[in-house]
């Protein structure tokens, strides 16, 4: 373990990297680095709510985007060690007026080779995300369009199959994806700061998504109820290192489960998790950007380091933060 001498320097200079870019208007949020269990850094630079003049802190509440889907894969998963599906079941059980449900399992919705197109690459987009919706007329936006592959064939990024995923969860449960999370998965764990966003709801600490046109402006809307299961929870940088250190534990499923969960799957994606080696170091990390926040967690399993940037301004080059900042970490490890 670092000494306190050591410890401070790392500090600084992370403290350095992120006012430099705080300054430049090239990145606006929190941040948190943690050792083991332990916390090394967690702060926040720039505003939540520029109008306002808020400033982001580590109690900020931020739409993660895709980073929703670890969420939904694990819910997956409890369910299926609950013995209430299997993840090689078709997803014509669960949907059964859907045409193509026989030849594709929930292990393809979750592992992105289903064939199902993605959803946000819909040429009315713009629009559809604007209307308060429900997840069964999303789902039957989806149930119309034709797979573009064999199942298994390939990987393919698609939103789509975790919006099918958060349905399944409600057919099965009889509950809404937002109660069976917090339920399973978010009151267990002390997450009090996570949930569904909506932009009807008071959420105390909820940044603004900010986006770059000559200048910094408010983000496009978009209604909540349409990304379900693939982009719809805010969180903080805090409840994400409690959600971080459950997944070295069996607090939610067994170890056989989370060893499912972190498996490559032969594309090099797990539920609802990216898998690499980055320089002899094996991490499981993903990416979670909407409209106005663009973000990162990164888990350095070996090393016991997990990387979380949450931010509010998405021309934000989160990837390149990710690996200045992993550098610095690496430097004293």
């Amino acid at each position: 373990m670092l000494g306190d001498e050591s410890l401070r320097t790392l500090e600084s200079e992370i403290h350095d990297f992120f006012t430099s870019l705080e300054k430049n208007e090239e990145y606006s949020g929190s941040v948190l680095i943690s050792k083991d269990e332990k916390i090394l850094f967690n702060r926040g630079y720039s505003f939540a709510n520029r109008e306002h003049q808020v400033k982001n802190t580590p109690e900020t509440k931020f739409r993660i985007g895709s980073i929703t889907k670890q969420f939904t894969a694990m819910a997956i998963t409890i369910l299926q060690e609950h013995g209430e599906l299997n993840v090689v079941d078709n997803v014509s059980k669960f949907i059964p007026s859907y045409k193509y449900g026989d030849q594709i399992k929930l292990h393809h919705l979750l592992t992105h080779s289903s064939g199902i197109p993605n959803i946000t690459q819909l040429p009315n987009i713009k629009e559809l995300m604007k209307q308060p919706t429900t997840t069964e007329k999303t789902v039957r936006l989806i149930m119309d369009l034709e797979p573009e592959f064999v199942p298994s064939s390939k990987f393919q990024y698609s939103n789509s199959g975790y919006i099918l995923l958060a349905y399944i969860i409600e057919k099965t449960t009889g509950l809404t994806y937002e109660d069976f999370l917090s339920n399973q998965i978010f009151s267990p764990l002390g997450m009090k700061n996570s949930g569904c966003d909506n932009h009807k709801e008071i959420i105390p600490n909820r940044a603004q998504g900010y986006e770059y046109d000559n200048g910094i402006v408010n983000a496009e809307y978009i209604d909540m109820s349409f990304p379900i299961g693939g982009g719809n929870l805010y969180s903080t940088t805090e409840d994400l290192f409690k959600w971080d250190q459950s997944l070295y534990t069996e607090r939610l499923v067994t170890r056989e489960s989370l060893e499912t969960i972190f498996a490559p799957h032969g594309f090099g994606y797990g539920y609802g998790w990216f898998i690499d080696v980055d320089q002899d170091r094996r991490r499981f990390f993903h990416g979670g950007g909407i409209v106005g926040f663009k973000n990162e967690i990164i888990r350095y399993v070996n090393d016991r380091i997990t990387i979380i940037i949450l931010n509010n301004l998405s021309t934000t080059n989160v990837e390149q933060i990710r690996n200045d900042l992993t550098k610095i970490v690496f430097q004293e490890y």
